[in-house]
């Protein structure tokens, strides 16, 4: 009976095992392809540029070995120190970094006090211009409310009519023609120096 019972158990098992097997074998495949495919791609990485002169001075930059009758270099790039100058650089751009100064020979990471300064540098620089721009703003304003106000003097001295005012006494009189037209015209003034 457990001769009977056991090869009852393991024909299941069996057919589990056999899906298994495979996944793991396709998970092994897809493995070792990512591994091919990345060594490939390092081994075109590690390529050399060769920089060749011809006889008139023009550079050429090849994959390919300088032919004989041009002077030949090699060009390499450096991926550990990124800062770092090619030995053979030209002698206008080391003039154009000398004439940058600190923010050119500066080019690796900042530390966090440099940082620290920078942010609040930002900082203020931010808030300056936030409270210009307020500035501005309040003064826009006023130059609209002075406009408006004197349009609508002007506006009540063209209507026309019967306009009063009030002595330092305290006593109200009336304008004449002669006044209005002064008024009006101060008004016109006052406009166009308020809205241009």
């Amino acid at each position: 009976m457990r001769i009977l019972s056991t090869a009852r158990l393991t024909v299941p098992l069996k057919l589990v095992m056999v899906p298994l097997k495979r996944i793991t074998r396709s998970i092994v495949m897809i493995r070792i392809a990512v591994f091919l495919f990345a060594s490939l791609s390092l081994a075109n990485a590690d390529a050399q540029v060769h920089k060749c002169i011809d006889a008139n001075g023009k550079i050429i930059y090849s994959q390919d070995p300088c032919p004989a009758n041009t002077k030949s270099g090699t060009v390499t790039r450096r991926v550990d120190r990124p800062s770092a100058a090619p030995a053979a650089a030209p002698a206008a751009e080391s003039a154009d970094k000398a004439a940058k100064g600190d923010a050119a020979r500066k080019t690796g990471p900042k530390t966090t006090a440099e940082q620290e300064q920078d942010f609040r540098k930002r900082q203020q620089d931010q808030a300056k211009a936030a409270k210009e721009a307020d500035q501005k703003s309040a003064e826009m304003q006023r130059k609209e409310e002075n406009c408006r106000t004197a349009r609508q003097r002007l506006a009540q001295y063209e209507i026309g009519g019967r306009l009063t005012r009030v002595n330092p006494q305290g006593e109200r009189y009336y304008l004449e023609d002669a006044q209005i037209e002064q008024e009006k015209a101060r008004a016109r003034s006052d406009v166009a120096q308020a809205c241009n």
